[in-house]
């Protein structure tokens, strides 16, 4: 066959592959966002809850959410349960849109500069989710920037004003701001000064992501007359087994009596955290617990 005839039949079947195999694979990126996470997830979750955790993960059959034994069975007593989805921003499609599908009560806390920031923000807003701007504080571990621009603990109060104010602007519908990372941050009592005084200016309310045993948040908070909420529960940590959900369904029992509603966080990355989160809900409503808002929540903690 004349060469060119041939270049011209096998350059289009060539360009064609190529497209194909690139569409895959951004197809798989939307939906599976672990690779992206899993060093800064760790860098989130205290070493001693983490072992802990991991510990208790080992322990149990893996069975369907509703065949196993829980330590409790009457919920009377365990306070609401407020659940917030972490890391949301670097994504749009199917997984954006069916994670929005969730009950309205559901949080979702968005990371701000990121390519997905306000249409995450829109969309949340659209199906009736209250927002958090999850705001990058510096950690500890410096293995991993928490984004392009965060919070240091030697930031001036009119720095971190300024970052406050424009992550604000990016996610306007926002109720409340959480820290992504920030294990040094909210363990520094000036930096957490500056950042409680200027979410307050947003009229935003500061909830403890818990990344640090030696956070000085909530407490400052109160100190200073705003309202504060903490982690109770990561829910995805160590993994999204069923094993693993059940432990954090018995943990439940140990909420009993207190006022505050229990506050849950879990991440976007994948849908495999998606699927576990609706077994989750499905079966503690089964048991007779309830969901409740981020701003409700806030308003028992004011």
């Amino acid at each position: 066959m004349d060469p060119v005839k041939l270049c011209r039949i096998l350059i289009p079947l060539l360009l064609l592959s190529l497209m194909f195999a690139c569409g895959k694979r951004a197809d798989a990126a939307l939906e599976d966002e672990s690779s992206v996470y899993s060093e800064h997830l760790r860098d989130e979750i205290p070493p001693d809850e983490l072992k802990r955790e991991s510990q208790a993960s080992q322990q149990g059959e893996l069975l369907p959410l509703e065949k196993y034994n829980y330590t409790w069975t009457d919920g009377a007593g365990i306070p609401d349960i407020v659940i917030i989805v972490d890391d949301f921003g670097n994504s749009g499609g199917a997984l954006l849109s069916d994670f929005a599908k969730l009950p309205s009560e559901v949080a979702f806390a968005i990371l701000p500069d990121l390519p997905f920031t306000r249409q995450s923000g829109e969309l949340a807003a659209q199906y009736g989710h209250e927002v958090l701007i999850h705001v990058p504080m510096q950690p500890v571990s410096t293995s991993e920037k928490p984004g392009k621009n965060y919070i240091r603990t030697d930031a001036d109060p009119d720095e971190i004003s300024s970052l406050i104010a424009d992550f604000s602007a990016q996610l306007p519908m926002a109720v409340a701001a959480n820290n992504h990372m920030g294990s040094a941050v909210t363990a520094d009592r000036n930096a957490m000064a500056s950042v409680l005084r200027a979410l307050h200016a947003q009229g935003l309310f500061f909830v403890d992501s818990a990344t640090s045993t030696q956070s000085v948040g909530p407490a400052l908070a109160r100190n200073l007359g705003y309202p504060a909420l903490k982690r109770d529960i990561f829910l995805d940590v160590p993994d999204n087994s069923a094993a693993t959900l059940a432990g954090k369904i018995s943990s439940l029992e140990k909420f009993k009596g207190r006022r505050e509603p229990i506050v849950i966080i879990t991440h976007c990355h994948n849908r495999a955290k998606l699927e576990a989160l609706q077994s989750f809900i499905t079966q503690i409503q089964s048991m007779g617990l309830h969901l409740t808002t981020l701003s409700a929540a806030g308003k028992i903690a004011a």
